[in-house]
């Protein structure tokens, strides 16, 4: 009779090697030192898993390295992959593609599909957004980086109260300081419609064992159209809004409701300077601008409220809004009117020779 096992004993069997199929840790050889602790890290990172420092990579470990995209917060400072074109007769992977961005299959096949100049994905360091680019090229996306730096969200246009129009010359007024910049009209270079979307929920909240409980929320809603400008030689730009705006500029034209005279004005900008470019495609992206772009989301507290005898609750702000995902997205634009006039004086000047 065959003896039973020891089911009282505490010793852990002798660890067998032949039921390894395969060696799971990296060799000695492929561990990438970092430059600021010292330790040694695994190939697929792009920074040191102790200190968050950029590792170096080497270029035979590229092809290794996993780069990290994760949900950003807007006050973050990153790196925008900016999709430009397919190269010619490609096959796009679409699974391929997703897995790479970090987005669901059905939203990165309706990118593509879209053939937009929009971002892709968003990262926190230029590495990663070299290695994701290099890795699309390999996918047949060709694509450039755009950092937040150069979008600035965090400077918007300059607001302006009106505009004044002459022969060959337009004048943007300042809103607060009431500076007047002018312009010749065959320098005005785009117009971008968009809007501004924000949410508002006042609420007040009363702290109960079981956590905090709404007491009472008031929501409002604001959605106008804006409109920014830009000449050839400003990235930054200015902005028409509908609030503190005078459209005395439209002369007979203009109307009793300022959301009907915004729209007049945009006609009328566009008559005015034909050779400026208008994209006005901003409500229809939106959705994809979404993934990469999120809508900026901030609480203010508003300090304490009495709720009646002996009862008090914090009052605060819950505000939602796309303002500054439509300024990343108009100043994107520029930067794709500026590479494409780049790329025609240069095609013109090797035409000319």
């Amino acid at each position: 009779m065959p003896e039973k096992p020891d089911l009282t004993s505490t010793t852990k069997p002798a660890f067998d090697p032949s039921i390894q199929t395969e060696n799971i840790a990296f060799a000695a050889n492929e561990l990438i030192g970092c430059g600021a602790c010292r330790r040694n890290n695994p190939p697929t990172r792009s920074k040191c898993l102790y200190c968050g420092d950029e590792l170096e990579i080497q270029t035979e470990n590229s092809t290794k390295v996993k780069p990290v995209v994760r949900p950003m917060e807007s006050w973050e400072r990153g790196f925008n992959v900016i999709f430009q074109k397919k190269k010619a007769r490609a096959k796009i992977s679409v699974p391929e593609v997703a897995e790479l961005i970090s987005q669901s299959i059905d939203d990165t096949g309706l990118f593509l599909a879209s053939g937009k100049m929009l971002p892709l994905a968003r990262v926190d360091s230029s590495k990663d957004a070299e290695i994701i680019t290099a890795r699309l090229a390999t996918l047949g996306l060709i694509c450039q980086i755009v950092s937040d730096e150069a979008l600035a969200a965090n400077e918007p246009p300059v607001r302006l109260s009106g505009i004044e129009i002459d022969d060959n010359a337009i004048t943007f007024i300042a809103f607060f300081t009431h500076a007047a910049t002018k312009i010749a009209i065959g320098d005005l270079a785009l117009i971008v419609p968009g809007f501004l979307s924000e949410n508002k929920i006042d609420m007040v909240e009363r702290r109960q064992r079981k956590g905090p409980e709404v007491f009472d929320q008031v929501e409002s809603s604001v959605h106008d159209t804006i409109v920014d400008v830009f000449s050839t030689s400003d990235p930054k730009g200015f902005r028409i809004q509908l609030a503190g705006f005078d459209f005395s500029c439209l002369g007979a034209e203009k109307g009793f409701l300022a959301s009907e005279n915004i729209k007049k004005l945009l006609v009328f900008l566009t008559k005015m300077a034909p050779t400026a470019k208008l994209v006005d495609d901003y409500g229809s992206v939106r959705r994809m601008l979404n993934h990469v772009w999120d809508l900026d989301k901030r609480s203010d507290p508003q300090g304490m409220r009495r709720l009646g005898f002996g009862k008090t609750g914090l009052q605060k702000v819950e505000t939602t809004s796309n303002l500054q995902q439509f300024t990343k997205y108009s100043r994107l634009q520029w930067h794709v009117y500026e590479q494409e006039r780049i790329a025609k004086e240069a095609k013109e000047k090797t035409s000319a020779t």
